[in-house]
This record gives structure tokens, sequence and C-alpha cells, in this order.
């Protein structure tokens, strides 16, 4: 039960507005829904540490080799096995949640960097 509480608490926290860019004079914000983000976890199942990635990590830092889960909110985004964006590209994903990221091909703790594919492409899950 505290597992699917868990679940429930995170996903209603990803359906909030997350984050909100600040705007300067003459511009218009954008919605979080529009800013290509995802939301990545230490634990399968959306369960653990999260942090949210906005852009390119060209070094994942404490997180590296430490997905397990993600949610893309938008945007389609390249994931790589090494530092810098190199090594083996081991998948491309767009907008979905991945409760284990292992069910789409990506072994678990492998994810050493993350860039952006596409803004605004359809899913390629």
């Amino acid at each position: 039960m505290y597992k699917l509480m868990l679940v429930v608490a995170a996903l209603l926290f990803v359906a909030a507005p997350v984050f909100v860019p600040l705007a300067t004079a003459g511009e218009t914000v954008r919605s979080s829904g529009d800013m290509p983000q995802i939301i990545v976890f230490d634990n399968e199942n959306f369960l653990g540490d999260h942090t949210h990635v906005l852009g390119n990590m060209k070094d994942l830092g404490k997180w590296g080799n430490s997905i397990s889960s993600m949610i893309i909110l938008s945007g389609t985004w390249d994931f790589f096995d090494d530092e810098g964006f190199t090594g083996t590209k081991i998948a491309t994903l767009g907008p979905g949640t991945y409760p284990r990221v292992a069910d789409k091909g990506i072994k678990d703790n492998s994810i050493s960097s993350i860039r952006l594919a596409s803004p605004t492409a359809a899913s390629r899950r």
C-alpha cells in the first residue's frame, strides 16, 4: 500500500506545474508542458530520489549510472552509456512513463549522458 501511495504521489507531483521559467520584460512565459523535461528516479517504479533534466547533460554527476525509471514529460531524448554523448547510444525515447528502463532495452543504472534530440518530436517508444 505504501509503494502505491508513493507512486500516486509522484504522478500527482508530475501532473502539477513543476517549473515555470522567469520572464523578463516583453517575454512570454512558456508553460512547463512546452519545455523539454525528464524526471529521473534512482529506483524502479518512480521511487527513491529524483531530479529534473531540462536540457543536454554531458555529465550527470551523482546521477551517472543511477537511473532506473523516468517520466519524459516532453521532448525526444537520446541516452548514452558514456559521458559527453559518447559510447553507445542506448536508446531514443519520447514522452511517456518508464517504470523500468530495462523494459526499453536500457541496462539498469547505465545512463551516463542525455541529449535532447528534438524538443517537440513525437514519441519513439
